[in-house]
């Protein structure tokens, strides 16, 4: 069966050609690697809902396969998810045990050690990378909202992330790798 036919029978409500776009949702949902555990029948969902619009208003343009494009949209669900699902984490204070004296100036030490390393790697960073760091990690948008912000593709945003996050572990990796000079 041809894209527009299983793109058409999906839009009629078909059900073979709705099995066909779960299978492919699933198979990149049930991924060890995205453990969705109990949300993964409401990401799907989520994933169809979207995949409705979307061919709806004709944003397929077969440039790739349909099951590419499937994926991909399963993909970034699962990813949007994960960050709704990271901010919205909380712990009650009653279930969080006080550590341990010795553990928690080691801990201290360490985590100052982190934060002072960061603000050396985002000093050294350029404006742009600052910028998108900005909007991925403090405001946690999806890539889809940076892209329209900046007003560049999605993809760009995620390729500008990865080098962005390459420079800043060069960086990082010089500064802890380098030596201290010696005081005269």
């Amino acid at each position: 069966m041809g894209s527009a036919a299983l793109i058409s029978g999906f839009l009629n409500g078909e059900s073979d050609c709705h099995a066909q776009v779960d299978r492919w949702i699933h198979e990149v949902l049930s991924h060890r690697r995205i453990a969705l555990g109990d949300d993964l029948q409401d990401v799907a969902q989520e994933v169809r809902r979207k995949l409705l619009v979307s061919f709806r208003a004709e944003r397929f343009r077969g440039e790739a396969s349909l099951r590419t494009y499937v994926w991909k949209a399963a993909q970034r669900a699962a990813i949007d998810h994960g960050r709704a699902r990271r901010r919205r984490l909380s712990l009650p204070l009653d279930a969080v045990e006080p550590p341990a004296a010795a553990d928690t100036a080691d801990a201290e030490v360490a985590a100052r050690d982190r934060r002072t390393l960061f603000r050396s790697v985002l000093e050294r960073l350029d404006l742009d990378c600052r910028r998108l760091w900005a909007l991925i990690a403090f405001e946690e948008l999806p890539y889809a909202e940076i892209a329209g912000r900046l007003g560049i593709t999605e993809n760009n945003v995620k390729v500008r992330a990865l080098r962005c996050r390459a420079k800043a572990a060069g960086i990082a990796q010089g500064l802890v790798t380098s030596r201290p000079v010696a005081r005269q």
